[in-house]
């Protein structure tokens, strides 16, 4: 298998996932989801994904979605660089990055929808969007006691407030798309979403990647491109 057949192979898994939301937004029994266009609170998360969808996006960037990127890796190095742990790496990121930079100016919008990662597309909030920009650790103790306690534990991903279901169903079909990459090349890749789109856009690191693990791990370290907190490089 070659990147052409992965990248086409990813159309299904997306069509599965999109559906099965679809059907958990308008299940009666089911707690209600508030997504809607143009809500972005969650689009400050640091989104993780495997390299194949990485890719996919990176082959389809605009001059104006490449530009936005590029702005942002600066400081995404530093806040990899500077983070003391992972924990207060996703904070950084969130509080200092200012947003993904695929979201429109005009409305706020996802400007890769059709190819937005399955850890986005599974991303089903059960409380409206406002609780989305919450940071938990800078909430009142009884607040968030309150919070916690107005949870179903049988039906979001606990402790947070998005539906388990489709985060489920969004991991096991990044973990196929990994798998995949590794039967084909002896590696897999993974982590932080903009890092490795940048590095497709401006490495062309799918190449590398076809050569295997060894090269791959060689690349990275020669052009010290294997940061903190933002890649997973698994051998096959």
């Amino acid at each position: 298998m070659e990147w052409p057949e992965l990248l086409v192979n990813l159309d299904p898994s997306r069509q599965q996932l999109d559906r099965q939301a679809e059907l958990l937004a308008s299940a009666e029994d089911q707690l209600p989801i508030y997504c809607a266009k143009g809500c972005r609170n969650c689009c400050s998360l640091a989104v993780n994904c495997s390299f194949p969808e990485a890719v996919a996006i990176a082959n389809s960037l605009t001059a104006d979605q490449r530009q936005n990127l590029n702005a942002k890796l600066p400081l995404l190095h530093q806040i990899s660089q500077q983070a003391e742990g992972l924990k207060q790496f996703l904070r950084q990121f969130r509080a200092r990055l200012g947003g993904c930079p695929f979201l429109t100016i005009e409305d706020g919008s996802c400007s890769i929808y059709p190819l937005r990662p399955f850890s986005c597309r599974a991303l089903l909030s059960t409380r409206n969007s406002n609780w989305c920009a919450v940071d938990f650790a800078d909430l009142h103790p009884q607040e968030k006691e309150a919070f916690l306690s107005s949870l179903d534990p049988q039906l979001v991903a606990f402790p947070t407030h998005y539906l388990a279901a489709s985060q489920e169903l969004g991991l096991e079909l990044e973990a196929q798309s990994l798998v995949a990459m590794r039967d084909a090349f002896g590696v897999a890749l993974s982590g932080n979403l903009l890092y490795q789109v940048w590095l497709e856009a401006e490495y062309q690191l799918s190449a590398v990647m076809s050569k295997g693990f060894d090269e791959a791990r060689l690349f990275l370290e020669q052009n010290r491109l294997d940061l903190p907190f933002l890649l997973q490089l698994q051998r096959g």
